[in-house]
């Protein structure tokens, strides 16, 4: 990869962070420890050699795009990234992109339902992953007027994802508004890398039925590729709550005028079975569907040898069409009509140019904008559409100024027709090179996340179908400031050959979150006595923690990819008491051994623990540990390659890792697959 470039706009102060208080001691005592265990580690690692499908080569650290839109080193990024390959996603034997989040160190990922998972991180999230933003090569994709990312649906299956970056810390100077607590770059292979046919079926317990087929070729100049995946299982066993989601994917580039033109879109449809574990409604089982579609054309134009602009245009379309049901049940002689149908788009424009003015001083600039709308008469008591504008402006510098001292700096400016205000939204690191493999950095940076439609509008209504009646839920009362989260940490980073190890020291002090709480009123017919929900900006709150992760490859095949998480949240003083401070496990361990041998054999054993948490809002859950296996042969039919898997998941028994009723129980499942 070649580095390109970035711009400064604007830099703004803001309150001092201190992060070494008497109780957070014991946390910088763990760091240095696991430091020092690193440094110990590192002895062990120096014959160290590439193994297959990894982005690691020679000594170098790898680069990564993520953190800051320009082309950076891993140990000179202005945040902590986790990066996570083909190798790794295919060792962790996961079927859905959610449960590959598992893999990174501060992440909790959990199902309130079957057709509705969710990963949070640092906690301070219910089952809509709204403080966490989700990229496909770069762009976003659903985060609309509830903030939902459709972990399900997304509509490009994981065989196509060679590369995720994971942003570990607030990341709004690059991409404002949702970057508050981490950014998920999911990143696919070009589709002259797809070349022929390809195909894969998978079956098993739960009901697992699973198939891809992708097909690539040349069409004039362009290259193209065309994938179809189908994944489907049973849920959980106590209840009806069957998914089954079908993705259609295209990736196409061609030479267009003296650049590069890229297409992507999707298309994804999700049927699920809903049985509600905790109905506030009686109802009866259901079956709804959900479509999501992406499409975005983009053009690369090289100016000089040094500099670089992209022009993208994307739009997303989404509709949950679960039409709900008709009650009469629940007042005598009043039928309830529940359709929680939602229908929502989104257009977006943006352009980023990069910049090279020398050996020691890259930029990228950026603006953008896109608008939101919504129509959803459940959720805003009108037959009208809602939408929301957002406008942004953004730079960021990386400036060396010898070999040891790397410095970057980057600002964003945004604005929302909800909030009429325009956020300022800095970041600063600064990085220094002990020797050619060790780095020390201190890094400050700003999170945002602006209210939703639904927090700032919404007006959640059930009308009777045989008389005038409506009857609220929910009314928001508007006027929300923007969540804002500034964290301060101290991170270090080893690399020999193929070996990495990271750690953090991190402080993050929210500020206007958002919250929810009833409110009395007099003045409608409300579905619980007097009171509706509503949403407040909270008083702020502090999290720190210590995170640690290593990467290590060894000559024999053998890769160990270990990490650890301790989460602790100070919340005494907010407003609403909403259990903040249980959201987050305190401990999180993480530990995937893969190893290849002879004759085309490869194992893999995938371990994880989270100590005891509670989603927001939710009943508190156990600690739990987790253990899966992978065992595959690689092998040709004839001139075709093809891998036999067997994968295990929750070996060590059922875990439930959002409802204390809910659990998963073991499961075993094949898949085969085959190139042309």
């Amino acid at each position: 990869m070649k580095p390109h470039q970035s711009l400064l706009l604007l830099v703004a102060t803001g309150n001092g962070l201190a992060i070494f208080r008497p109780s957070f001691l014991h946390v910088l005592w763990h760091g240095l420890t696991l430091v020092g265990i690193g440094l110990t580690v590192t002895v062990m690692a120096e014959t160290a050699r590439a193994g297959d499908r990894n982005d690691m080569e020679g000594d170098d650290p790898p680069w990564v795009l993520t953190p800051s839109r320009l082309p950076q080193r891993l140990d000179e990024a202005p945040s902590t990234v986790t990066v996570i390959d083909r190798a790794l996603i295919e060792a962790s034997g996961a079927r859905r992109l959610v449960d590959v989040l598992r893999l990174v160190p501060g992440f909790e990922v959990g199902y309130k339902l079957n057709s509705l998972p969710t990963a949070a991180y640092h906690g301070l999230n219910d089952e809509y992953a709204r403080r966490t933003l989700l990229l496909l090569n770069g762009q976003r994709i659903f985060q609309y007027s509830r903030g939902v990312i459709e972990w399900n649906n997304l509509p490009v299956p994981l065989e196509n994802i060679e590369r995720i970056e994971v942003v570990r810390g607030p990341a709004a100077a690059a991409y404002g508004s949702n970057a508050l607590q981490a950014v998920i770059n999911i990143q696919t292979g070009s589709a002259a890398e797809y070349p022929g046919w390809s195909a894969q079926v998978a079956g098993g317990g739960d009901g697992i039925a699973d198939g891809f087929l992708r097909y690539g070729g040349r069409l004039g100049s362009m290259d193209y590729t065309v994938s179809l995946a189908r994944v489907s299982d049973g849920g959980y066993s106590n209840f009806l709550d069957d998914r089954r989601n079908t993705s259609l994917s295209l990736l196409g580039e061609m030479p267009f005028g003296s650049g590069e033109l890229h297409v992507q879109a999707g298309f994804a449809r999700g049927d699920y079975q809903l049985q509600d574990p905790e109905p506030t409604w009686p109802t009866d089982p259901r079956d709804f569907p959900v479509t999501d579609s992406f499409q975005s054309v983009q053009w690369r134009q090289p100016g000089h040898a040094d500099d670089e602009w992209t022009w993208t245009l994307s739009h997303n379309i989404f509709h949950y069409g679960d039409r709900g049901f008709t009650s009469d049940r629940l007042l005598p002689g009043v039928a309830l009509r529940f359709d929680y149908d939602i229908q929502e788009e989104r257009y977006e424009a943006d352009a980023q140019y990069l910049r090279r003015f020398s050996d020691r001083w890259r930029t990228a600039a950026g603006f953008g904008y896109y608008r939101e709308a919504v129509r959803s008469p459940y959720y805003f008591d009108t037959d009208e559409t809602l939408d929301n504008a957002v406008t942004w402006l953004a730079g960021h510098a990386e400036f060396h100024r010898d070999s040891a001292w790397t410095l970057n700096i980057g600002a964003m400016l945004e604005h929302s027709s909800l909030v009429r205000s325009w956020l300022v939204l800095p970041r600063l690191s600064i990085h220094y090179h002990l020797d050619d493999r060790q780095t020390l950095r201190v890094a400050w940076s700003t999170g945002s996340r602006q209210p939703t439609l639904y927090e700032n509008n919404g007006r959640a209504a059930v009308r009777a179908t045989n008389t005038p009646l409506t009857i609220y839920g929910a009314i928001a009362s508007g006027g929300l400031d923007p969540e804002i989260n500034r964290s301060l940490e101290l991170g270090y980073h080893w690399q020999s050959g193929r070996n990495q190890f990271d750690a953090r020291l991190f402080q993050e002090r929210y500020s206007d979150y958002i919250g929810t709480f009833y409110r009395p009123v007099s003045d409608v017919v409300t579905m619980l006595p007097g009171v509706v929900l509503d949403f407040a900006n909270d008083s702020p709150f502090v999290v720190r923690g210590l995170e640690a992760q290593w990467d290590g490859r060894h000559g024999s095949g053998t890769r160990l990819f270990a990490h650890y998480a301790l989460t602790d949240i100070n919340a005494s003083d907010t407003r609403f008491n909403a259990g903040y401070e249980d959201s987050a496990p305190r401990h999180g361990l993480g530990l995937l051994i893969s190893q290849a041998f002879s004759d085309g054999w490869q194992a893999s054993v995938n371990y994880d623990y989270q100590s005891a948490m509670r989603w927001y809002r939710d009943q508190p859950i156990e600690g739990y540990h987790q253990l899966g296996v992978r065992i595959a042969q690689h092998f040709k039919l004839g001139a075709n390659p093809v891998v036999a898997e067997w994968v295990g998941a929750n070996l060590l028994g059922p875990i439930s890792d959002y409802l204390p009723d809910q659990s998963w129980d073991r499961v075993v499942f094949f898949r085969l697959s085959i190139a042309h």
